[in-house]
Order: structure tokens, then sequence, then C-alpha cells
């Protein structure tokens, strides 16, 4: 016993020196409680073992690296590094290594379990071995990658590529330079949030540029969106029963509408015609003034038991009373009327069924086909989300059976929206002949992942492909056959790029705005009969497998475009970009600039007046004055017309705008205005000896007036009254402000200032009783005729009445 114990442990070595302990194998195997032998069975399985691993030993192949090698390698590392050439992919992605390497990138192999390397010993061993398909130069490739991998240890990647959701999302996320393939949140991918946010849709429908085809569509778990839906279930009852009476007359098939066995009464029908009749005159507003008839619930129990009976299980109506093309022209009508209301009229049909989906769910599951109420009742206790979406019945078929269309399309930045879409597509057809009345996912679920489960119908057209699946070229073609070429590049085409466009713009605000970051999606698109294409979901990390011959050669065309996008374009403007075509870059106005809360308080210095103030009587005295003098000025103007307020641009006196809209609201337009030129004022020359009287300063500015002006004299203001002193003191405050204003120096020397002072300041001299007072008092009746006339006072020279005004020295 002892002899064979030490047979089984001894170790054996092969040709090759490579030794191999069998104990573990062994020390497993059944034995008796008294003798341990080893019987055939075990001697067997040990024999097996020992020549697996003779095998893979005969067939490792040490790789050996040279000095000189190790370095080139190094220098690459360097290079990628300092150009940021370093990606990192989680799973396989054949295309896409293959690509990025062809445009010198190295990549970084990412493990769970992280090793670091000390030293260069440590680098270069414990490679991977060598597998028996490989070939001797393919091994040696990889362990220069596994070098330069590990080289790479300490550098974070510049595009890192990962269809999935992984723990160290986040740690990449966190570099903003680093490019990724996938944002974080895409609510739209999912049933539930696609229906959401497609609510909201028409905000961003933009003729030619953005509008969206979805199917109406309802979340289960919201209340409120369950009593729409039953609302929306009732009315398409009600026009499907009246869509049917229509077809079956029109057809010529009234024996199948009435008979004297009938069990459907004509009420239904009747029902049914008011029902619609209430909906269009709620769109017409006509029930702002009408009361309609409350219809309770147990009333639309009766009718859509009524409705499955006619529709669904093809009973007839009881013989009408009324002769039956008085009948159909009542619901023809109705229809005509009601098409214009109700958008989604030509996709609905007759037999009003829904499409119940679980929220997140991909491939098909959990799909179901319903026609009653009842149907949805039973899954709203579940936790699963459910949407209810209405059935395309009426889609486009090609030789009997339904498809689909995937659209790839690619977005590059949220904020700005860029987006890009892939100029081919496919088609996915079923394996069943289409029918209504079957409600099996076979012929209603066109997804590879469905219809690969089943074999295709034998009655099925020879012209549709084995593998269930058309390219958009052959998809050409066929419509080219039926006389229906343009319809392509005129509207499925295009309406599959602005219901994208649309649905991206209604979902931007719940995106993830992060710069270098992009992501491929997968829309899928019905085929209405006027060939309209009709949104049903979006998808994200869709299926880019080989798994017919159109997706072989699609896919790994379509991963080389993304790369050409993504890495081409981004450090070449100009670069091609294969069949990716940018259809929407989204143009933000440029920002205004802050202009931010104006505290500011503009105003003017304020000078104690040195005479005694004045009682409240006295003030109260002048306004009255004030008021009578221009009264009697304006009575005396013979009917002037103002002058047109000048542009904004070069007008620059709020105040003498204001007050001349004022005199046009209260002259007629008869007469006019003619502005006189000024007369040039001589100053007199300073005489040596007398001292010059210091003018108060009314405000910053320095201007250049003459002194010998009486108002700028002490002893000559106290002779004129106190009236024409107000008018004057606010006659050089208005002209002071007025000089800041403009910012022009002033200077009576300079005619432009002097002129356009004179303009505008005319009408306030005009305003007040200055004229008056000036022809009574201190200008005598000769001068009064020549500054003014007895016809139109508006005529007058601004100089010569200041200087009477101020008196000869």
């Amino acid at each position: 016993m002892k002899s064979d114990e030490e047979n089984i442990n001894k170790n054996k070595n092969n040709e090759n020196g490579i030794t191999i302990n069998v104990t573990s194998l062994v020390s497993s195997a059944p034995s008796s409680s008294k003798v341990r032998t080893v019987t055939a069975e075990i001697q067997e399985t040990i024999n097996k073992c020992t020549r697996r691993s003779t095998s893979c030993i005969e067939n490792k192949y040490k790789c050996t690296i040279t000095s000189e090698r190790l370095a080139q390698l190094r220098k690459l590392v360097e290079n990628a590094t300092r150009d940021h050439k370093v990606f990192s992919i989680k799973g396989g992605w054949p295309v896409i290594r293959r690509e990025l390497i062809k445009r010198n990138w190295l990549e970084k192999i990412e493990h769970a379990a992280k090793v670091k390397y000390s030293n260069l010993e440590e680098v270069t061993s414990n490679l991977p071995k060598k597998q028996e398909w490989e070939s001797p130069q393919s091994y040696v490739e990889k362990c220069e990658k596994t070098v330069m991998s590990r080289m790479l240890q300490n550098y974070d990647v510049d595009l890192y590529w990962s269809m999935r959701k992984d723990q160290n999302d986040l740690q990449h996320r966190g570099n903003a330079f680093k490019l990724i393939n996938r944002f974080s949140r895409s609510l739209f991918a999912s049933k539930e949030g696609l229906a959401l946010l497609l609510q909201q849709s028409y905000w961003y429908t933009e003729a030619g540029v953005a509008s969206i085809n979805f199917p109406r569509v309802y979340v289960l778990g919201f209340p409120d969106h369950y009593n729409l839906f039953v609302d929306d279930f009732r009315m398409t009852a009600c026009m499907g029963l009246l869509k049917w009476f229509v077809e079956k007359y029109e057809k010529s098939e009234k024996h199948n509408i009435q008979s004297p066995d009938g069990k459907v009464p004509y009420s239904a029908l009747q029902f049914a015609i008011d029902r619609c009749s209430d909906y269009i005159a709620v769109q017409k507003h006509i029930d702002l003034d009408k009361d309609f008839p409350r219809i309770w619930d147990h009333e639309w129990e009766q009718f859509l038991s009524n409705y499955y009976m006619v529709v669904h299980d093809k009973e007839v109506f009881i013989e009408f009373t009324e002769p039956l093309q008085s009948a159909y022209a009542k619901v023809k009508s109705c229809l005509k009327d009601i098409y214009k209301y109700w958008p989604q009229f030509d996709i609905d049909g007759m037999k009003s069924i829904w499409i119940l989906k679980p929220g997140n769910k991909c491939r098909g599951r959990g799909i179901q086909l319903i026609k009653s109420i009842a149907a949805v009742d039973k899954i709203m206790g579940q936790k699963l989300k459910y949407v209810v979406q209405k059935y395309i019945e009426r889609p486009l078929i090609i030789y009997q059976t339904k498809f689909d269309i995937r659209q790839w399309f690619m977005v590059t930045s949220v904020q700005p929206l860029t987006i890009w879409m892939y100029r081919d597509s496919y088609l996915r057809f079923s394996s069943q002949i289409f029918n209504l009345d079957n409600f099996h996912e076979s012929l209603h679920l066109t997804n590879h992942a469905v219809q690969c489960k089943y074999t295709n119908m034998q009655q099925r057209d020879k012209a549709l492909p084995d593998d269930n699946m058309w390219d958009c070229h052959t998809f050409k073609a066929y419509l080219k056959k039926i006389g229906c070429m343009e319809k392509w590049d005129n509207v499925i085409y295009p309406g599959m790029q602005q219901s994208i466009i649309c649905a991206m713009l209604a979902s931007q605000d719940t995106m993830d705005r992060r710069q270098n970051t992009f992501e491929i999606y997968g829309a899928d698109f019905m085929l209405s009969e006027d060939f309209r294409p009709w949104l049903i979901e979006i998808n994200c990390s869709p299926d880019l497998s080989f798994s017919t011959k159109v997706t072989s050669k699609l896919c790994s065309q379509c991963m080389e475009d993304i790369i050409k996008v993504v890495v081409d374009r981004r450090r070449d403007p100009n670069a091609n970009t294969g069949l990716f075509e940018l259809v929407y870059k989204q143009n933000f106005p440029r920002t205004p600039p802050y202009l931010g809360m104006n505290l500011s308080v503009r105003g003017r210095k304020i000078f104690r007046s040195k005479s005694k103030a004045k009682s409240e009587k006295e003030k109260e005295k002048e306004k009255s004055i004030m008021r009578l003098r221009r009264t009697d000025i304006l009575s005396s103007i013979n009917k002037p017309v103002l002058p047109n307020i000048v542009s904004p641009a070069s007008y620059r006196g709020p105040i003498i705008e204001d007050f001349i809209q004022e005199l046009n609201r209260t002259v007629s337009d008869k007469g006019g205005i003619e502005y006189v030129p000024a007369l040039k004022t001589v100053e007199k020359p300073k005489t040596a000896g007398i001292k010059s009287e210091r003018v108060p300063k009314k405000s910053s500015c320095k201007y250049k007036f003459n002194k010998n002006h009486s108002f700028y004299r002490k002893q000559n203001a106290k002779e004129n009254n106190k009236e024409e002193a107000t008018v004057i003191n606010n006659y050089i405050d208005l002209f002071s402000e007025w000089s800041l204003k403009c910012k022009i120096p002033c200077d009576y020397s300079r005619r432009p200032c002097q002129d356009s002072w004179e303009k505008e300041t005319a009408s306030i001299l005009k305003g007040t009783n200055i004229l008056k007072s000036c022809s009574s008092n201190t200008i005598d009746s000769d001068s009064s005729k020549t500054y003014f006339k007895p016809h139109c006072l508006t005529t007058f020279d601004l100089n010569k009445l200041m200087t009477t005004l101020g008196g000869n020295d």
C-alpha cells in the first residue's frame, strides 16, 4: 500500500522538463476506508488530464522581446500619450479596435484586478500563453500589446468605449477631456420616457425641419393617463363602427350589414353617430352655448358589447327602420367632419386594437396586443409600468407581410444639439402573413430577436428574403417596381429625419450635457399606407452584430464611419464622414453683454436762492398767472402747424419732444412755424479797472456769456420782475443740461451749437408768457412789431430777444 501511494504522489516529467502534479486529481477520487487503490476509471481520468496538459505544453511558445524592440515599444507609447491616442474597449468590437489601431492608437487593456508593475522585469514577465489556433506572428503581436498596455497603467485613456453600464463609468466621466461613446442618461430610449417627452413635441415643431408622427400613447402608471386612454378607446370604437358600416356599404355587402336575424340594434349605430357629433361640436367650440347629455358608464359598456359583436364577432344589425341609403349618408357626413379633427384617422382602422408594452424592456419582451379595456385593467395592479399605444392597423405591407425600418443616428453633442444620420438603413420583415384576427407576436413584432425564434410561413411570397431583412437599396428597387420611386427621397427619408430631430429637441432638457460624448441610437419606424413614417421607439445600444447578410455589411460599415466622425473629423473638420451626414446643428443666439441693474441717479446741483422764500399764497398766485399767460399766447397764435419731430438718432432734446407733442394735441393743423437764424453777438472788450461781476454757477459746465447782460449782474436783477427772472433761470438751467447731454462745448462763437439750441428752446420760451411780457414791458412798440407779428408769434430772433431782456448798457 505504501508503494502505491508513492507511485501516485510521484511527479511525472515530460520530455520538455515540465512537471505535472496529479496528487490533487487523485485526492478527489472515491476510495475505500480501508484500502486506497486507483481504479480503472480514475486512471483513465488521470491519463486524459496528462495528455491535455502535455498538448498545452507542447504548443507553448516563449516570446522573447529584445531590448531594441522594447525601446521601440516604449517610443510608441510615448508618442501615443503625447498625441492623446490611447483607447480602452469593454467587450468585443473588433471593427472599432481595428479602425483605431489603423490610426496609430494604442489599446490599454483594463483588468478587473488591477496589478501594479514596478520595474521592467515585471512588465515583460508572465506574458499570455500561446493558443493552438494562433500563429507565431499573431502571438508575438499579442505579447507586444500586453507589454505596451502595462506601460500605460498610470495613463488615463483618451477614448473609452463601452455599451453597458459599469462601476468604473464615474471614474471615466470624471475626466472632462476623455471621449466616451455613451451618455449617462437617455430617457427617450425607454418606451415610458419617450411617451412622456413627446407630449410636448408640438413646442419644437418647425416646418421642413422638425415634425413627428407618433401613435398616441398613454403611461398606465398615471391615473389621468388611464382615464384619457379610456376616453380615447371609446371614441376610437365609435369611429371604428362607422368605418365598418361605410366599408360594407361601399363594397356592396348590404346583406352583411342588416338582417332580420340580426342581434345588434340600430341604436348602437345612432349612439356612435351622436358621440362623434358631440366630439365635432367640442372641437368647433359649439359646446360653449349648448349642453350635451351625460353618458353613463353602463351606456358605454352596452355600446362596446354591441361593437365587439359587429366588428370582431361578425354579427349584423337588426333591419333598420329608415332606409339604408339615408343611414349611409349620415355616417359618411359624420366621418368627413371628424377627419379634420382626428390627426391619426388613417392609421386607426376599425378594430380598435391597442398594443401593451413594458416601459423598460427591449427585444419585444412582454409585448401583447389587446382589443378591450378589461385587458388593460388586469395589469394596472402590477408594479411594472406599462404603456398602451394605438396599434397601426393600416400599415404599408410588402407582399402581404408587415415590416419596419431600423434607422441609425448619432448624437455628438447635446449643448448645442448636433445630430448625424446614417444614409443607409434596413428593413425587418415578419415571418408570417399579416392578419389582424390573430394577435400572435410572430405576425406583429418584427424585431429580429422575436422572428429568429420562428420559421418562415410556407404561404409567404418567395420574393421575400429568408433571413427577413432588406437593405434600403433593395427597398428602393421595390418602390421603383410599383411606381413609387420618389417616395423614398421625398417622403420616407425626410420624414424619418424630421421625426428624429423633433424627438431629440423634445428630450434635450433631460439629456446628459457632458462634452466629448457621443452615442449611436437605433430608431424604429413604421410606414402607413401613404408612405408616411411613424416613429415607434428609440433604442440605445442598438444591435450591431453580424446576424444576417444585411447586418454583416451595414454594421461593419457603420462602425467604421463612427470612427470617421468622432476621431477623424475631430482633428480635421473637412475629413470624410462616410455615410453619416449632419442633419441638424443647433444655433444659439449670441449672448448679450451683461448690463446688470442701473442704480445711478442723474441730476444737477441745487443752489439756495438768496432771495426770501416765497409764501404759499405767492406761489399759488404765480402758478395761476402762468396758466393764464400760456392760454393767452396759445389763443393769439393763428393756428400754426408745428414741425415734425425728427428721428431719435438726430434729436437730442427729450423735453422739447414732449412739449411739441403736447402742442400738436392742442393746436390745429393750419399755419406754420418759421425759425429766423440768430444774429451773431459781439462781446465788448474788457475795460481796465472795472471788476467783472461774478456769474453764479448753475452747473458744472463753463459757458462764455456776455457779462454786460443785466441778468448776470446783481444790481440789474432787482429791476426785472420775479416772473422774468424765474424764466431766465430756467432757460440757463435747460441750456446747461442740454449742453452736458450733447457733450458739445458751449461757445456762442460756434454757430452749430447756437442754432441747434435755439431751435430746441424756441418752444419753451414761447410756451411761457415771456414774449407777451417782453413786448409789453421791456420792448418798445417798434421792436415788438419786428420781433412778434400780430398774426404769428412763432417768428423771432433769439439773440435779439435775449439782448432786449438783458437791457442795454
